[in-house]
């Protein structure tokens, strides 16, 4: 009896020494999932390494299938980032300069001149007349159509050198004329007429008629011609209608008109003579031959109402009145040609 317990002590004492030697190296199994603890043969860890291998190579396969699937037609390329492009000298001063304003001196209520412009053409103007006719007064859509006259635009105007731009604080006043040179919108000034608005003889009880606006803008050479009036009797107000002549590069007057020369929406210049119409409902209603050298009135001929608008086409000069037509032709005095 006391051997089999001394040889089941034996075994026992093996057995545990055994377990004792082999822990290090012992696997374990935890929640399906085999961790290695302890100790690693390098044989183990080859087989290790190549179990994850396997099994995450085929997690890999999957996502990069997934992610070919997702990417499937963009360049797998990096981006690289490219220089910003110059900007160009024109576009940045449009870009970041301010409205340069200039408020435009207003010499005198009546005829005023510096010195005349110089020209290097002495030729005069004539116009006879071809056609006359009444209108329907609200046909003024079909009159340019069948005239095949270019569009009309009485706040946006243009000529060889500059696109012109007339604002105010709203629909009826315009006492702000922005200048953009033509060739690329570059803006370069804005002339404020705000001394042209009001004017002295204002007839009490009309002081919300008679605020004057400009109405159109032309340029020949390094001069600006514009036309400034109110849109009312001239017994509310005798001073408007005015031709203003300015040197565009310093902004100065070179010689204003008198009153009561033009009160159309626009005017057109002919050579050395600005073509251009006053008038209005009980008061005379003419077309203005004026100088654009000093401004002065070369000829008045009488129409049957105010001169709307007043347009070259070739050497004819279409001229829509408040219900009549005019058509003549343009010419040269005899001395001239």
């Amino acid at each position: 009896m006391m051997k089999k317990i001394r040889i089941f002590l034996c075994v026992g004492m093996c057995c545990l020494l055994a377990a004792c030697a082999g822990k290090d190296g012992e696997r374990k199994e935890t929640d399906g999932h085999v961790r290695v603890t302890g100790g690693q043969s390098e044989e183990e860890g080859n087989d290790q390494e190549g179990g994850q291998s396997e099994e995450a190579g085929s997690d890999q396969d999957g996502q990069e299938d997934a992610r070919e699937g997702d990417l499937a037609g963009f360049d797998a390329q990096p981006e690289i980032p490219q220089e910003p492009e110059e900007a160009d000298a024109s576009e940045l001063f449009f870009e970041t300069t301010d409205p340069t304003e200039i408020l435009l001196e207003n010499p005198s209520q009546e005829y005023y001149l510096t010195e005349p412009v110089a020209s290097e053409s002495d030729a005069g103007l004539t116009l006879k007349l071809l056609t006359e006719e009444a209108n329907e007064i609200t046909d003024t859509e079909d009159w340019f159509r069948e005239n095949e006259l270019p569009p009309f635009d009485s706040f946006h105007m243009e000529d060889d050198t500059y696109r012109y731009e007339i604002v105010g604080d709203n629909y009826a006043s315009g006492y702000l004329l922005n200048i953009y040179r033509k060739e690329n919108s570059m803006f370069l000034k804005c002339l404020d007429f705000s001394n042209y608005r009001y004017t002295d003889n204002i007839k009490p009880g009309d002081e919300a008629f008679v605020e004057q606006r400009v109405w159109w803008a032309q340029s020949v050479g390094d001069v600006l011609y514009v036309a400034v009036a109110h849109n009312t009797y001239t017994e509310s107000c005798p001073h408007t209608g005015y031709l203003v002549a300015i040197d565009i590069n310093d902004a100065h007057v070179i010689w204003k008109s008198a009153p009561c020369m033009t009160n159309g929406r626009n005017f057109e210049i002919i050579g050395d003579t600005i073509v251009c119409g006053y008038g209005f409902t009980a008061e005379p209603d003419y077309l203005n031959l004026v100088s654009r050298l000093d401004g002065s009135l070369l000829e008045q001929i009488p129409v049957k109402s105010m001169a709307d608008y007043i347009i070259r086409k070739d050497d004819t000069l279409y001229v829509r009145t408040y219900h009549t037509d005019y058509t003549y032709q343009i010419g040269q005095p005899a001395e001239s040609q």
